[in-house]
C-alpha cells in the first residue's frame, strides 16, 4: 500500500472505515486521561472542571463507539501484554513481515528504497538485505516452503526468492494490486487494500476469495497479512488494531487493540502506520511493529478479555 492512498475518511459511501482507537493521524487523541490533564480554562472552576469531564467523555466514547456500535455477533476486543522489545530500522518502511527458523523476513517498500531483509528477532540486526529494482514498489511477504514470495504494489508481479540464499528465482503474474500476504500451509491468502481475501495456489493462480466484515459491515483497507491459530491477522491501513478474521467466513473474531503500542512507538508522521505481523509458533507470541517505527513489539495476546 503506498502513502498516496485516499485516506480512510474519504471512502466511498457504504464502505466501513476500519476503526481507530484514537481516530487517524494527525490528530488522534490518545485518551481520556491525556484531555483530563490539560490546563483548564480561565474561568469558574467547577464549570470548567464539568467541561472538562464532558470532553474526556466524548473522546472516550469516539474511541469505542465505531468498534462496538454495528450490529451482529460480540466480537472481543483485546489488549495484549508486551513480552519484550527489539530495535527496528526506521529507515524500513515495512511491508511485509513472517518468523521462520529462529529469523525474521521483513519486506519494505516505497520506490528505489524497496528490500528483503533477514533480522535477528534477538536484537534487530540486519543479517542480509536485498535490494529490489527500483522501478518496483515492495509489498506483502510470505513463505511457501523453501521459497519467499514478495509482491509488488502496481507491477502485478510478485517476485519468488530462494530461502536458503534470497536469490530471486522466479517471478509470479497477477491482476491488480499487491498489498498483503500470507500463507496456511496450503495456499496464499492476499489483499488488495479492499475489505477481499484472495486465495492463490503455488502458482499464484486466483482458486477463491471471500468478502470480511466486521459485525456484518465490510472491512476495507485490508493490509499486511499473518496466518496463526486458525485465523488470517490482518492490518488495516490507518487503524491501531489488528483484526482476527475467520478465513472459512471472512468475518472478524476478534480485534486486537494495539493503541498504546502506536503511542510507545512515539512516531509522529501519520504515514508511519502500524504494519507487519509475524507469528513465533512456538510461544504463540506475535512480531508487531510498523512503518519506520523504531521498535520492534513482542507481544501476547489474550484469548478473552483482560
Amino acid at each position: 500500500m503506498s502513502p498516496s492512498h485516499k485516506p480512510p475518511w474519504q471512502m466511498p459511501a457504504g464502505s466501513f472505515a476500519a476503526p481507530t482507537a484514537g481516530g487517524f493521524p494527525p490528530q488522534r487523541p490518545h485518551g481520556c486521561a491525556e484531555v483530563l490533564h490539560a490546563p483548564p480554562a480561565k474561568g469558574n472552576w467547577s464549570q470548567n472542571l464539568w467541561a472538562l469531564f464532558l470532553i474526556a467523555l466524548c473522546i472516550c466514547n469516539g474511541e469505542t463507539e465505531s468498534l462496538h456500535e454495528s450490529s451482529g455477533k460480540d466480537v472481543p476486543i483485546v489488549i495484549p501484554s508486551v513480552i519484550r522489545t527489539i530495535p527496528h530500522d526506521t529507515a524500513a518502511f515495512t511491508q511485509g513481515l513472517l518468523y521462520h527458523d529462529s529469523k525474521l523476513y521483513e519486506s519494505t517498500g516505497l520506490y528505489g528504497k524497496s528490500s528483503l531483509r533477514m533480522v535477528n528477532p534477538k536484537d534487530g540486526d540486519i543479517l542480509y538485505r536485498k535490494n529490489i529494482d527500483a522501478a518496483l514498489f515492495g509489498e506483502g511477504l510470505a513463505r511457501d516452503g523453501d521459497h519467499l514470495v514478495l509482491l509488488t504494489w502496481k507491477a502485478q508481479v510478485a517476485l519468488v526468492y530462494r530461502l536458503e540464499d534470497l536469490k530471486q528465482v522466479a517471478t509470479r503474474k497477477y491482476a491488480g494490486e499487491g498489498w498483503g500476504l500470507t500463507h496456511d500451509k496450503r495456499r496464499f491468502i492476499m489483499s488488495d487494500g479492499s475489505d477481499t481475501l484472495y486465495f492463490r495456489d503455488s502458482l499464484f493462480t486466483r482458486t477463491g476469495s471471500i468478502a470480511v466484515t466486521y459485525k456484518g459491515k465490510p472491512l476495507s483497507k485490508l493490509n499486511e497479512l499473518e496466518y496463526a491459530r486458525g485465523m488470517v491477522f490482518a492490518n488495516v491501513w490507518y487503524s491501531d488494531m489488528i483484526f482476527g478474521i475467520d478465513p472459512n467466513t471472512g468475518e472478524v473474531e476478534k480485534v486486537i487493540n494495539c493503541t498504546f503500542l502506536v503511542r510507545r512507538a512515539g512516531v509522529s508522521d501519520p504515514k508511519h502506520v502500524l504494519n507487519g505481523i509475524a507469528y513465533e509458533p512456538s510461544s504463540g507470541h506475535l512480531f508487531v511493529t510498523g512503518k519506520n517505527w523504531p521498535t520492534v513489539f513482542v507481544i501476547d495476546v489474550p484469548e478473552k478479555q483482560r
